[in-house]
């Protein structure tokens, strides 16, 4: 819903793209806001929340980035507090998130895994958050459930008398988090100058969402929906969500031969610090 809401805003103002944001023009982009939020919300409290604006040439980065920050507060607005962007947390807070990226790296001589949190509300949003996870709190958390039962959503292994596996839905890799929701939450006195995250939660929103993602990923229930090999599993797999909505990384990657390994392979278009080398080169190089 808050994409959803998001994405109206930034529809609905488009238009003031490219302009500066003074005088008419800035009393027009306002009032365009406050008349596609929820009427009880004062068009004062949108002012205030967009007024850094002020004076600024509108681009589509601030466009999107405000837009976000409204629809993802509503509730803040709906007791007229602005929400201006983050310069600090002043009290404890957990915020819905998206893992967005995923990277497995050497630090401090030891492998661990790198998760990238898209904010997706709450007084930091849009702002993105990392995680510094070993594999043992990766494999814990995966499978991890609350007293009410919520969790990532992957399920625990169970062998048979004949050794034969009795679940689906397991967790096998690293890239698998990719797309996954959960709560975080962020300490006042450890989020300078970034916000910092010091407990992971689930609620029957994230789980529920995770388990339909977790579910349509694994090839044992639910048929490639690109008409690929049963033996390609997702998180192998070089479609992007720019080409499937099940996707554990953001962009298709593109075929060719690695000037390093001088082998064919697959590259992340996205990548920029190792943007010549091919996937397997790339991994190679963090985990040196």
């Amino acid at each position: 819903m808050t994409l959803k809401r998001r994405d109206k805003l930034t529809a609905k103002t488009s238009d003031f793209l490219g302009h500066k944001l003074v005088a008419e023009t800035y009393h027009a982009f306002v009032d365009r806001l406050h008349a596609n939020l929820p009427d009880l919300i004062l068009r004062q409290t949108v002012h205030e929340s967009v007024k850094h604006l002020l004076k600024k040439e509108l681009t589509a980065e601030l466009l999107f980035s405000v837009a976000w920050r409204l629809a993802g507060n509503l509730d803040k607005l709906l007791e007229q507090q602005p929400v201006s962007e983050w310069n600090g947390q002043k009290e404890f807070e957990w915020i819905p998130t998206q893992v967005c990226e995923v990277q497995t790296v050497r630090r401090f001589g030891q492998l661990v895994n790198l998760l990238t949190f898209q904010s997706l509300g709450g007084s930091v949003v849009p702002l993105q958050l990392t995680q510094t996870w070993s594999f043992k709190k990766t494999n814990y958390l995966a499978v991890y459930k609350n007293l009410s039962g919520y969790g990532f959503g992957f399920s625990r292994s169970r062998i048979n008398g004949r050794g034969e596996q009795q679940c689906a839905g397991l967790y096998r890799n690293p890239s698998q988090f990719y797309g996954l929701r959960c709560f975080l939450l962020l300490d006042p006195a450890r989020s300078q100058p970034d916000p910092f995250a010091i407990e992971v939660g689930h609620t029957n929103a994230t789980t529920h969402y995770n388990k339909r993602l977790i579910e349509g990923r694994d090839r044992s229930r639910t048929p490639c929906i690109q008409g690929l090999s049963a033996s390609l599993e997702c998180y192998a797999c070089p479609y992007g969500v720019d080409r499937c909505v099940l996707a554990t990384h953001e962009a298709t990657y593109s075929r060719g031969t690695c000037p390093k390994c001088e082998c064919v392979g697959f590259f992340d278009p996205l990548e920029i610090e190792h943007k010549s080398l091919c996937l397997t080169c790339v991994r190679e190089e963090r985990k040196r």
